[in-house]
């Protein structure tokens, strides 16, 4: 009785999972925890901390627009990187693209985001100085150079790239100059990347988005870096998808 009852357990775990990992791409059914496709699956964000361009969990050829977002954290061999999705209807988000190319041309709205360490209880401007240096414009492309401050670290300069057509949306942010850290270069030009895309696969749509850096990891203080850096990408995306009208 016992043993029919166990088996009759794992068999409606298998199925759950099944169908509840059914209509992902299966790279993520494959490589994901059970509970980080169940948060997906009721509407959470997903942020995992992967660590190297290596361990991205999205397979290529799925969308040309997920394809570049996995290639700008190939190109940077980055070393410090996160992986967040998050997914939604198709058919009651309709205008997810338009909406998209809307917030995300905006770079003025990176003054709003706030950052929060909970380790030290604080929130501050994750973004104190935001100035936007130039813009091109032209059909499915937007092109806007800008100079930035982070906390504890130089202003810098920064490109950002929005492509969208029938396919789909992309977004790519680099720096163009180097991240100082007091007199040490902590992020060298082109080594800090943010690229996000939304794309729609098996009747949904997904927001895939990879936001890292390639900078030495000193063994006494990869811990806090990774913390901070993880800490500013989960708030900046939050904030992002927040701006969006989404409905589940």
């Amino acid at each position: 009785m016992k043993k029919s009852l166990f088996v009759a357990a794992l068999l409606a775990l298998a199925l759950f999972h099944n169908i509840s990992a059914q209509t992902l791409p299966p790279s993520f059914t494959n490589e994901w925890k059970k509970s980080e496709i169940q948060d997906l699956q009721n509407g959470k964000i997903v942020i995992r901390n992967i660590k190297k361009a290596k361990n991205t969990t999205l397979d290529q050829g799925l969308n040309i627009y997920a394809d570049k977002v996995l290639k700008i954290a190939r190109d940077i061999n980055a070393n410090y990187l996160a992986e967040i999705i998050y997914k939604m209807p198709k058919s009651s988000n309709q205008t997810v693209i338009e909406q998209a190319v809307k917030i995300f041309e905006d770079i003025n709205l990176y003054k709003q985001i706030i950052y929060s360490d909970e380790k030290k209880g604080s929130s501050k401007n994750l973004f104190p100085l935001v100035e936007q240096r130039f813009r091109n414009d032209r059909p499915g492309y937007i092109q806007v150079g800008s100079h930035l401050k982070m906390d504890m670290l130089s202003a810098y300069d920064s490109e950002l790239e929005i492509e969208w057509g029938k396919e789909g949306f992309f977004f790519h942010q680099l720096n163009v100059t180097p991240l100082m850290w007091k007199s040490f270069k902590a992020v060298k030009e082109g080594n800090m990347i943010a690229g996000i895309c939304c794309f729609e696969w098996g009747g949904d749509y997904y927001v895939y988005a990879l936001g890292g850096i390639r900078a030495p990891r000193i063994p006494f203080v990869i811990a806090e870096i990774e913390r901070q850096f993880i800490g500013r990408i989960e708030d900046f995306t939050v904030f992002y998808i927040q701006k969006f009208d989404i409905k589940q």
